[in-house]
């Protein structure tokens, strides 16, 4: 096994190492309004569930931008507004993830520039992409500051929301209240320039036995 030592290495290289190994990522493609009203999309594939009561999601946002010392434009919006709305990124948004990822000057709609169309939300301000088949709609609950908020490698906002409402297309429904997984064809982030999509072939199921229902003398079954 080969040690990879940390000490020494920039920020950015850090950062790199975890991206390739925590993997895949779910990508968050986040909806927001400016004050104006424009909308913003930006992916984020830093996007954990926390938790179910209340329904806590977590999204990390750098604290700049990769090319200047400016905040980012989802950070603007979302932190003036308290809202936003997290698209589930799927196949059918793949071929313009690193589009809409490009860091596009304030008040770029980035759903026009790319010609995702977006639909009035339930709850929340920010639009939905009508693209995605589902969609978390978020209000602010607490935010985390963490690393140099300096640097767009290290400096941090950990933004846990409470999900509001979501919204899902019925080609994805298992039951009234549940997902088919497989139906979805989600698209996870790999290391740089890497990306996978959950499709038929891809994924496979594993049944999970309690141990208490394990038979008498067996541990693994």
């Amino acid at each position: 096994m080969r040690i990879i030592d940390l000490a020494g290495r920039t920020p950015a290289q850090k950062q790199g190492l975890l991206s390739q190994l925590v993997v895949p990522r779910p990508i968050a493609m986040i909806t927001t309004l400016n004050a104006d009203g424009g909308v913003n999309v930006a992916p984020f594939s830093y996007y954990m569930p926390v938790c179910g009561e209340p329904p806590l999601v977590a999204v990390t946002v750098g604290s700049v931008r990769e090319a200047t010392d400016q905040p980012k434009d989802s950070w603007v919006n979302l932190s003036a507004s308290g809202e936003f709305v997290i698209n589930v990124t799927t196949t059918a948004l793949a071929d313009h993830i690193e589009t809409v990822a490009r860091e596009y000057p304030p008040g770029v709609d980035e759903a026009e520039l790319v010609g995702w169309r977006t639909v009035p939300s339930q709850v929340v301000a920010p639009p939905s992409l009508a693209d995605s088949p589902a969609h978390l709609e978020c209000r602010v609950r607490e935010v985390i500051d963490r690393g140099e908020m300096d640097s767009c490698f290290s400096g941090v906002h950990i933004v846990l929301a409470e999900v509001v409402c979501i919204t899902a297309d019925e080609s994805i429904m298992a039951s009234p209240t549940r997902i088919d997984p497989t139906r979805v064809h989600a698209v996870g982030r790999m290391g740089f320039p890497w990306f996978v999509a959950a499709s038929t072939d891809s994924i496979f199921s594993r049944d999970r036995v309690a141990y208490a229902d394990l038979p008498d003398g067996e541990v693994v079954a």
